[in-house]
């Protein structure tokens, strides 16, 4: 199990409480911490006579080269990985449903559980089908009952709430993903600055185009509670701009043929649109900087194009993480 943490010293400490006492755990629990105080060291050291937990302190600011020094450390190892949020609590019996399922599956290579707090949502409310349609005209993220699948560079669909087994899911939400360690050989996450959008969908979409319906599985056997820490958070540009440079990475990654050239053109038409319109109806500050915010990172994500296509990310994020001058 591979925890990427950042000053979230309180959040860490919940989740390793909701190993503690278990019956099933992970054989190892692997803390990167990228803090700038020793809260987070404090608290592994307390739960370390209870788990099997290493602890790793790293100076770079980045989730992802994180949780690549986890996934280097494990996956020879280890046949199995999990990378979680440091925001989530794992209920009774969750590993040992999560080792049942790949034993009696051999196809399976990847597998989520089931958010137990996720809201109600009905499907068949008329403001919830309208919002779904004009989503999905936009190849934009929509709903949809038990599916989980992606539908263009920015789209994918998901079911808020998980009560029967989606054995055909496309991807997995990241908060809890448990890959089979054979797919870390020639796979490891995009070392981008700070934290990225993108990665979980794109770590197990890469298994899904790979191997196939079948290969990815939610389950509500695996229950857990992502707290969704709102500690260390980016402001609303800098949200917006990873947001934009992630799903043009993504672009690149999977969709860079026509038919992903106009969904991609359609989504951030829908984006753009969609921005305008509440600007309108709800002509607040927040709404107006939000629709100069994705203006501007689409026209930089645009510019900076063939850096993106190449692997270089970050490149308006200084090393601490504040935007550079005149961006």
């Amino acid at each position: 199990m591979i925890v990427p943490t950042y000053n979230r010293a309180k959040d860490i400490s919940k989740t390793l409480a909701s190993l503690s006492g278990k019956k099933h755990i992970p054989g190892k629990i692997i803390i990167i911490d990228q803090s700038k105080d020793d809260k987070t060291k404090k608290v592994v050291k307390k739960y370390s006579e209870k788990l099997p937990v290493e602890y790793i302190h790293l100076n770079i600011l980045s989730a992802n080269i994180a949780g690549n020094i986890g996934i280097k450390k494990a996956r020879d190892k280890y046949p199995l990985i999990l990378t979680t949020g440091d925001d989530v609590d794992f209920l009774e019996n969750y590993f040992e449903k999560l080792i049942e399922e790949f034993n009696e599956h051999p196809e399976v290579m990847g597998i989520g559980g089931a958010e137990i707090s996720a809201d109600k949502y009905d499907f068949k409310k008329f403001v919830n089908k309208i919002s779904n349609l004009l989503l999905k005209i936009f190849f934009l993220p929509y709903k949809e009952d038990h599916k989980f699948r992606v539908i263009g560079p920015y789209g994918n669909t998901s079911g808020p709430q998980i009560k029967k087994e989606i054995r055909n899911a496309q991807w997995l939400p990241g908060f809890n993903e448990c890959l089979r360690s054979e797919i870390y050989k020639d796979y490891l996450w995009p070392e981008t600055k700070g934290y990225d959008v993108l990665s979980d969908i794109d770590s197990s979409y890469r298994i899904y185009k790979k191997y196939g319906k079948g290969s990815l599985v939610l389950t509500p056997k695996c229950k857990v509670h992502h707290r969704e820490s709102s500690a260390a958070r980016y402001d609303d540009k800098k949200r917006i701009f990873v947001n934009h440079e992630d799903h043009f990475s993504f672009y690149y990654m999977h969709f860079d043929n026509l038919p992903g050239k106009l969904k991609l053109l359609l989504s951030l038409t829908g984006i753009m649109l969609g921005n305008f319109i509440r600007t309108i109806l709800q002509p607040k500050k927040e709404n107006s900087d939000n629709l100069r915010y994705n203006l501007q990172a689409i026209l930089y994500c645009y510019k900076h194009r063939r850096d993106i296509k190449s692997g270089i990310y970050r490149t308006f994020l200084n090393d601490d993480l504040t935007m550079k001058m005149g961006i």
